[in-house]
């Protein structure tokens, strides 16, 4: 097709060195290579809750040991005492979460009292990147923390395109949480079949570009174009595969039970998307905050109830996790509108069948605030950050430094910790894992697992028999490890890769498709 054609059809935004692609307002990112099947061990995923605008964590869980206080700091906007849910002697929660009472009672949340960090920012857009970024308040970061894992999870980006998204996000705006280096890596859109309906007539310009610095930019175009029918259609066919018999209840607050509801679709439908952003808007309350906190929190537990049961019946709720985060709390007295203004530290809830149910780190103290009236931080956020990319996805301890860019403390927030390259669970013996993907084009993963320290030698050999490039041979460390080989030199063909590991010894066959 024509590019002039396209760009009518779709929309394009430029900016920050990137080209991203919009479905009525909502962007169509590019990014790369396919993810490990939801269906093997290591397809961890994870369900973002954004709460736009700055949740009240006080009236969200209500501090009940100290009643009395709480009462003076906000006679008008005070959860009455008989309306309150208690979770223990000591902590209660807003009577509009019943449904996550229910599932702390069977386990499945993890409450983290008081997270924030230190010095906090009390602007929307400042302190939504902080958390976005994972920096500290006086930091500027221009990548988002979910796009350093999922870059180091796909480390042959932006070489091949990906059989699926690596994430996806169901909001308006481009998050900055998908911000990388290398562009945007999120398909964002509103609706499957839309996104689907807009692309599916379309073919890819496959026209050779010139070579030139323009030609450059529109070879780029084309590959984004590419992959948006790519993906339109993968992205359909697996929201029509995936049946959800759930209700997700509606409001006129928000569309977060329509946008998990998508959400459920696509991994009971089978795809391989490890990263998922929906949001709920509106927690700006500076005024009326009680009927509008209470509807909002409401539309949040109930819809995170009938995913959590959807993915429970499908079998798949061991593999998935859903945290909620908001860019800061309110401040603790209420103000002359009979709201709350921006304030720092607010609850965080991290969901799902493989969590430690549990309350973790203490009530709020409301008779020691900082100089703003604000509660002081307990739990650096980013330590929640770092028990999920240890503990859910897997890495180990460098490689949560890599993404978090520091050392940060996990939680400990999951039940089973996923061995995929926990340096904390050495294997039991010698393996040598069949490659990913396989079929492959041009890149492809091998693992291989070692019980003890070992000199490894790992080497490629064509169908003949002949040595085509040797990838190690080094002392390694005991451990999970796995390496990348580029066959972009290479033709089509099978080939075999051999691991040698002190008396250990195996070959497993590949098949490079060009």
């Amino acid at each position: 097709m024509k590019r002039r054609d396209f760009l009518k059809n779709v929309g394009m935004l430029t900016g920050a060195g990137t080209i991203s692609l919009a479905l009525n307002g909502m962007p169509i990112k590019a990014f790369a290579k396919s993810f490990l099947n939801i269906t093997s061990a290591n397809g961890k995923i994870l369900v973002l809750i954004q709460l736009k605008g700055g949740n009240d964590g006080i009236n969200t869980v209500i501090p009940y040991d100290q009643y009395s206080l709480y009462s003076s700091y906000r006679p008008n906007i005070k959860v009455a005492e008989s309306n309150l849910i208690k979770l223990t002697t000591n902590t209660a929660l807003h009577p509009s979460l019943k449904s996550f009472e229910t599932l702390f009672t069977e386990g499945k949340v993890a409450l983290i009292q008081n997270a924030g960090y230190a010095s906090p920012n009390r602007s929307h857009f400042r302190a939504t990147d902080i958390w976005l970024s994972a920096s500290d308040s006086n930091q500027i970061l221009y990548d988002g923390w979910a796009s350093r894992y999922l870059l180091k999870a796909f480390p042959a980006f932006p070489a091949v395109p990906p059989v699926h998204p690596m994430a996806i996000q169901l909001s308006s705006v481009p998050s900055g949480l998908f911000d990388s280096n290398v562009g945007g890596v999120a398909v964002g859109f509103g609706d499957p079949n839309s996104f689907y309906q807009l692309v599916s007539g379309m073919k890819a310009d496959t026209d050779p570009p010139p070579a030139t610095l323009a030609g450059d930019e529109l070879k780029f175009l084309k590959e984004v174009a590419a992959l948006s029918i790519q993906y339109a259609t993968v992205i359909k066919e697996k929201a029509d595969k995936g049946i959800t018999r759930q209700t997700y209840p509606t409001s006129n607050l928000g569309t977060l039970g329509t946008q998990l509801k998508i959400v459920a679709n696509l991994i009971l439908g089978g795809l391989e998307t490890p990263v998922y952003l929906t949001m709920l808007d509106g927690f700006d309350t500076h005024s009326g905050q009680v009927t509008k906190h209470e509807g909002l929190l409401k539309l949040l537990a109930d819809s995170v109830f009938a995913f959590q049961r959807e993915i429970e019946a499908a079998g798949l709720a061991d593999k998935v996790v859903i945290m909620t985060f908001s860019e800061f709390g309110r401040r603790v007295k209420e103000n002359a509108s009979s709201g709350t203004d921006h304030g720092s530290a607010a609850p965080m809830f991290v969901i799902g069948s493989n969590v430690n149910g549990s309350i973790i780190g203490n009530n709020a103290n409301l008779s020691k605030l900082d100089s703003n009236g604000d509660i002081i931080f307990e739990n650096d956020f980013r330590r929640v950050y770092a028990a999920i990319l240890r503990d859910h996805f897997g890495l180990n301890t460098a490689g949560v430094k890599e993404v978090l860019l520091k050392d940060f403390d996990p939680l400990q927030l999951i039940k089973y910790p996923t061995d995929l390259e926990n340096e904390f669970l050495l294997p039991a013996k010698y393996e040598l894992a069949q490659n990913y993907p396989n079929p492959f084009n041009p890149v492809t993963k091998i693992s291989y697992s070692l019980p003890q320290d070992s000199f490894v030698r790992l080497i490629i050999y064509n169908e003949t028999g002949q040595e085509v490039q040797t990838l190690i041979s080094k002392n390694i460390s005991a451990g999970k490890h796995e390496i990348i080989w580029d066959a972009s030199k290479y033709s089509s063909g099978v080939y075999f890769y051999a691991l040698q590991a002190n008396e250990f010894y195996q070959t497993k066959k590949m098949l490079l498709i060009k």
